[in-house]
């Protein structure tokens, strides 16, 4: 042992290693992992996807008539083999409402928690947010990821927890700052004074209080819903949602919006592709199962997926890990015109696959241009996986532009 290494107590030597295990699982993350760089060649990818106005046979739809009929096609293929089927529309009910003041809420003005009910058994919270103002306001439908009070500053105790398990990183506070730093300021929640501000309400709720993102826990939740996957069951979820801003006058029922990110832009998508109430979607970095192409084998794989969130579809998508399906996701976009559509991706996000998103939009583009619909748009931004500040400013700006 050298004089130097001798000086080196144990507490340092681990220190040392520490910081030399991170320093290399950085250097593989942004250099061959989940946050390489992506390069996107948009003529390349455009003139290489596949065409949703094609039907199974190959023929090329040509009518919007005839885009109907290739749309019940391809919303039974997507739950026959993706995600599986939606339990059965019942129809949500408000049966306890509160008011809660800004000095409750973590300083944010506006907010009303609602006790949802759907049929016999199926309970969850939905927060509500009005801007100021008078008349029907525009409203954002979003759920997210560690419960509605996580998602307000400081976690106030007005804002009820979740019903259900979810992960032990979302159960504490002093996490927050870890999930801010990896994923993004506004991972855990929206900018609250900013949305207010630029006239929108939202509509905030924890999937996790009616099925639960956590395998071992998820099979029974599905089985009261009879679903065979959660991404099917939150989009079924967001319907519930849909149904009390329906019943509130409160609310511009021409202007609502499907809004997520990661696993729930994939909700968000399905939500807008299933629900002809929701006017416009906006989806980021939803990835595999979402608004990348299955047959585009780059990023997280279907092996993947379905292995390590076994409750997110139903078990036939596990049999296209090696294999296209019969159905894709430029289907899936092409579902939700002629309403706008916005998807985002980043350009460390690798995992999340943009150009198979890239293609599977510009596979959807025809179904617009069928319907003489504005085209959806494809937004890129620096950075990795995750929700800062240009998420939503492009958010903003989309919404304006087209639903104003």
């Amino acid at each position: 042992m050298t004089e130097r290494s001798a000086r080196i107590g144990p507490r340092a030597k681990i220190a040392l290693a520490a910081v030399t295990v991170a320093a290399a699982v950085l250097a593989w993350l942004y250099s061959a992992g989940p946050y390489r760089a992506v390069a996107l060649d948009r003529r390349a990818l455009a003139s290489a996807a596949p065409n949703a106005l094609d039907d199974a046979s190959g023929v090329r739809v040509a009518t919007p008539d005839a885009w109907q009929d290739q749309r019940q096609r391809i919303v039974a293929a997507l739950q026959a083999e993706i995600y599986g089927p939606l339990p059965a529309e019942v129809r949500a009910r408000a049966v306890r409402r509160i008011s809660i003041a800004a000095g409750d809420a973590g300083g944010v003005a506006g907010v009303e928690q609602i006790e949802v009910e759907v049929g016999d058994g199926v309970q969850f919270n939905l927060v509500l947010v009005m801007p100021p103002g008078d008349g029907p306001a525009p409203v954002i439908v979003m759920q997210n990821f560690c419960g509605n009070q996580a998602a307000f500053p400081a976690r106030p105790r007005a804002i009820a927890a979740p019903r259900n398990q979810y992960p032990i990183p979302c159960r504490h506070g002093a996490f927050d700052p870890l999930h801010q730093a990896a994923f993004g300021r506004w991972m855990l929640g929206p900018p609250f004074a900013r949305i207010a501000e630029r006239g929108y309400a939202l509509a905030l709720f924890y999937g996790g209080d009616v099925v639960p993102d956590h395998a071992p826990d998820a099979p029974d939740a599905l089985r009261v819903l009879d679903a065979d996957g959660a991404i099917a069951a939150w989009t079924w979820t967001h319907a519930r949602v849909v149904d009390v801003i329906e019943d509130d006058p409160r609310f511009d029922h021409e202007r609502i919006v499907a809004w997520g990110q990661s696993r729930f832009g994939k909700v968000a998508l399905l939500a807008g592709a299933l629900d002809p109430r929701i006017d416009a979607v906006i989806a980021l970095q939803s990835g595999r199962g979402g608004d990348a192409l299955t047959a585009h084998r780059a990023g997280e794989s279907v092996a993947a997926i379905t292995r390590i969130y076994p409750h997110w579809f139903s078990p036939r998508y596990r049999n296209y890990a090696r294999r296209d399906p019969p159905v894709d996701q430029h289907q899936l976009l092409a579902l939700i015109a002629p309403r706008p559509l916005l998807i985002g991706h980043a350009e460390r996000d690798a995992w999340a696959d943009p150009q198979g998103a890239y293609m599977a939009l510009a596979g959807a583009r025809p179904a617009f241009d069928l319907l003489e619909a504005p085209p959806p748009r494809f937004a890129l931004r620096g950075g990795a996986h995750g929700i800062n500040d240009a998420d939503w400013q492009v958010t903003f700006d989309f919404l304006d532009a087209r639903l104003r």
